[in-house]
Order: C-alpha cells, then sequence, then structure tokens
C-alpha cells in the first residue's frame, strides 16, 4: 500500500484580507519553481494590482512539501514555489530596486526549503520517523512568517536601504551555507 501525503505551506509577503483567491484556485495552477539561474522580472507580476494599497508590489510564494512510504521505503520533497498570477505590482512603482526586494522575498522562500530540506535530511531516517514531517512544516511556516515580517518591518518594505542591502548580504550568505540543499 502507498501513502502519499501532501502539505503546502504558503505565505505571501503581504496578506490582503479577501485579496487572494483560496487554496486550489487557479491562480495556483500556473508557478515556476526557484532557481538560481532565473530572477523573477516584472512580466511574473501578472495578478491583478491591489488599489488603496501602499505596496508597490506582491510576491506570493509558497514552500510545498509531500512524502510518501512504501512499506520501508520512503521519500520526500520540499519545493520552493512562485506564483506569477496572485503577484501584482503597481506599475508606476516598478523599478530594479523595488525588484530586487520583491526577489529576495522568494529568496527567503527558498531558503526556508532549504533549511527544510537539512532538517529532513537529518530527521528522517526511517518510515516510523515520518510522523515528524507535519510538526517540522509547521514550525518552518512559523519561522518564515516572523522573517518574512521582519524583512518588511527592518527594510520597511524597502525605503531603508541600508536595511535593504543587510538583508540581501544576510540571506545569500545563509542561502550560500546551505547550497548543499538548493533546489534542483
Amino acid at each position: 500500500m502507498k501513502i502519499l501525503l501532501l502539505f503546502n505551506i504558503f505565505f505571501f509577503t503581504l496578506i490582503v484580507a479577501n485579496a487572494l483567491p483560496p487554496a486550489g484556485s487557479d491562480g495556483y495552477k500556473e508557478y515556476m519553481t526557484w532557481s538560481p539561474n532565473r530572477k523573477l522580472t516584472w512580466s511574473d507580476f501578472q495578478g491583478k494590482y491591489i488599489p488603496n494599497t501602499s505596496e508597490a508590489a506582491l510576491t506570493a510564494s509558497s514552500v510545498e512539501y509531500s512524502f510518501s512510504s512504501r512499506g520501508s521505503e520512503f521519500s520526500w520533497n520540499v519545493t520552493a514555489k512562485y506564483f506569477p498570477k496572485l503577484s501584482w505590482s503597481r506599475k508606476s512603482d516598478q523599478s530594479s530596486y523595488i525588484l530586487q526586494h520583491e526577489q529576495l522575498h522568494f529568496d527567503i522562500t527558498e531558503l526556508y526549503a532549504r533549511i527544510f530540506r537539512k532538517q529532513l535530511t537529518e530527521n528522517i531516517k526511517s518510515v516510523k520517523d515520518l510522523s515528524k514531517i507535519k510538526g517540522m512544516g509547521k514550525q518552518i511556516l512559523s519561522e518564515w512568517d516572523k522573517e518574512e515580517d521582519q524583512y518588511d518591518r527592518e527594510s520597511e518594505h524597502s525605503i531603508n536601504e541600508i536595511k535593504q542591502k543587510e538583508w540581501i548580504l544576510n540571506i545569500h550568505q545563509r542561502l550560500d551555507k546551505l547550497k548543499d540543499f538548493a533546489s534542483k
């Protein structure tokens, strides 16, 4: 008997009440996975701009994971995804600087995918360990959510250029330390 469980951890860099469709909607069908060779472009922000908001853009991304077992065999997968149809920007605010801020949100998504892969590699050694995955996923979601909030708060949504540069350096250093767990 094969057991396959799929869990999604969604985080949106800006939570706007009732502004995003529920999970499973068409906007989630199209996505791209994180890659060091493919950075976001403004054409990747295809969602409808939300009027009366002070933010210049929204990056919709997720860490998704699944695992399965068959007898004593097991496997798991963790993916960092970006959703173009749910991500939006205010055209008048598009700049390379703002795009860099949004890219870092997606890079943070990949960072937490790597952290999760590392935790799974170190802690899931047999089928009996699979029960730990859901709790690990919840912990990752909590940490990711806090870091995303901290990033926007400290960088003032990119307005504070010094903090923005510090965040870029910090996230890229942490991604490099976890390069063995990068998306493939």
